[in-house]
Formats: structure tokens, sequence, C-alpha cells
């Protein structure tokens, strides 16, 4: 048995290694025999995958090293008229000429600009591609090789497709989803209650889902004026989503003993976050003060992936009597609901 706990064949892999490597699901299949590729991205010295962009691209359908009788045919007339080794690419591999354009460099042009030409290439794409450097500067009339859109959208849903797969592995003790060619998307993974987990900090009950974005917190609110907060965490609340006019707001604020963990923060707008959110908490303070009960039901809704809720819906009870308002997470943060 592996470290992974998965029982490897005669080849020392383990039946997931060996999906990974060959889409195949036996684990007595000899390596010779292997020849369908689940990971279009491999290195096709060992057969071993890689990142996307390195080694041979090996698109889903068709011989994984064959291109058609016509490529191949021009490539041989090509090789031999030139003497060139050029290798004989696979139809899907980037550096394929069917899978770029020829562009010319013109004044004031910059590999960063031409990346701009197409949704979702970098310029470490076209560095790798051409084998140069975003230091060294363009030449006017230089070709530069940008790939098409359709073979960076085919490297793309392989990648997520493989992210997918890994995903539903960890979170499945190393078990491969009922089909796996086509796993469920990260998305509906992560927005799956099924694997939600909860953290219960500081008297509250954090429910998390795979992104360990918090789904939903309650608690009975007590109060602490000498609870420190975590001014990292506030700062880093909602990542690459945060807007610049977001702070970094609590759920449970410090004040009412909040954890000052990262999952009790998100990115919050700064008007909202100063205006009816701190305002229905101070009710809450003064309803504790008094000598009342007070418990919350926090539930943040995303949109997709994003780490950024775009509104939250809140229930709190004061000696049993419910109240509940839903916030939009934006310039004034308006409440919907009852008092």
């Amino acid at each position: 048995m592996n470290q992974s706990g998965a029982v490897p064949d005669s080849q020392g892999q383990s039946a997931f290694e060996v999906y990974l490597r060959t889409g195949r699901r036996g684990t007595n299949r000899r390596r010779q025999d292997v020849e369908l590729k689940f990971n279009p991205w491999h290195d096709p010295e060992d057969g071993r995958f890689t990142f996307s962009g390195q080694g041979r691209y090996y698109g889903a359908g068709g011989d994984v090293g064959a291109t058609d009788d016509a490529e191949r045919s021009g490539q041989r007339q090509r090789s031999s008229r030139t003497g060139s080794t050029d290798p004989d690419y696979s139809r899907f591999d980037p550096r394929n000429p069917r899978n770029y354009k020829l562009y010319t460099v013109k004044p004031g042009d910059t590999l960063s600009g031409i990346a701009r030409f197409r949704k979702g290439l970098t310029v470490a794409d076209l560095e790798w591609l051409n084998g140069i450097s975003a230091d060294a500067p363009l030449q006017i009339g230089q070709k530069v090789k940008v790939p098409n859109q359709e073979s960076l959208e085919a490297g793309r849903d392989a990648k997520n497709q493989l992210n997918a797969l890994l995903l539903y592995a960890e979170t499945h003790d190393h078990h491969l989803p009922p089909d796996p060619a086509h796993p469920p998307s990260i998305e509906q993974q992560i927005n799956d209650p099924t694997y939600w987990h909860p953290i219960r900090k500081n008297g509250y009950r954090y429910d998390l889902d795979l992104a360990e974005r918090p789904r939903e917190i309650r608690g009975e609110v007590s109060i602490d004026e000498t609870a420190k907060r975590s001014r990292r965490n506030q700062r880093s609340a909602g990542g690459a989503d945060r807007r610049a006019t977001d702070d970094g707001g609590h759920y449970i604020a410090a004040r009412f003993n909040g954890p000052s963990d990262a999952f009790n923060h998100f990115a919050q707008d700064a008007n909202f976050n100063r205006g009816t959110y701190r305002a229905m908490e101070d009710a809450w303070a003064a309803s504790v003060r008094a000598g009342h009960r007070v418990t919350v039901d926090i539930v943040p809704h995303y949109d997709g992936l994003s780490l950024r809720p775009d509104r939250i819906a809140v229930t709190w009870a004061i000696d049993g009597q419910e109240h509940f308002s839903t916030f939009a997470n934006e310039s004034g943060g308006r409440r919907r609901g009852r008092r």
C-alpha cells in the first residue's frame, strides 16, 4: 500500500495513478499496452503527465500520437526537402502549425500586448511557444506564434477536468467518480452540501465548503471587549475577488468574541460594513447588555466560485423572537425583511 492508501499494482502504481497517466481503470495492464491518455499534457519520453503548456498535448478523441494522414505526409515531405528533424507533432500540440497563427511584430509591440489578443493567453505561454524571453525586446518584422483561441480553450478545459478529478479523488478517499471521463466540475463539487464540514470556535459553528467559504454561521452572541482582531486576515479577505471599496469585514465581530481565523472574515463593502451591518450588530450588543439572549444564524450567498459573498441573509432571535433580513453586499447594503 502506498502513502495515499491506494493498493499498487505489480508495476508499483495505484489504480488512481494508472488512471491519471493513461485513462484506463485496470490495475494489471502492461505499460507497453497503454495507448489512451486522459491528461492531455505529458512528457513523450516517459509518459508522465506534466503541467499545461509543458510536454506534448494529447487531447480527447483520436489516437494519442497521430496526426491525420495529410498532415503526416506534409511533414515528411518538408523534412525530406529541408533535412529537418522536427518532431511529428500531434494535432492537439500547441506547437502544431494548425494550432497557432504567425503575427508580425509592429512598432511598439510587446509580448504582454500580444497576449491580450487571446482570452486566457499569458506572456509565459508566448515565451514557451516561441522560445523567447519577455526580457528581450521584440524586433519589428519578427514572427511570433500566437495560439488559436480554440487550442487555448481545449487546454483550459483539459486542465479544469483534471483538477476536478483530483478534487473528487481527494474528497472521496481516492475513489474515482462513476464516470471518470466526465467528473463533476469543481464548482459543482464545491457547492455540494454533502461535503461541507463544520468548525466550532468561540461558541459559534461555521459550516465551510470545499473552498473554505462559510455557508452558515450560527451561535449565541456574547460580549468580549478584549478580543483581538487579525489585521492580516482582514486585509486578505476576499482574495482576488475583493473590491477596492471593500473592508475586511467579520461575520461575527470581535466584540462578540468572533474568532480571528480567516473563515470569519469576508470582503464587505465599506459602506455596508460601517452602515446597516454595524447598526444591526449594535442592536445585538444592546440586547445582550440588557440581559437578553441573542442567537444568530448567518447565511452568505456566493456567485459561482467567488470568494466574496454577493448577499448575506441573517436571522437573529432575541429571547426567542425571530427577526430576518437579507443584505446586499453593496454600497448601503440595503436591508430587506422583518425587524
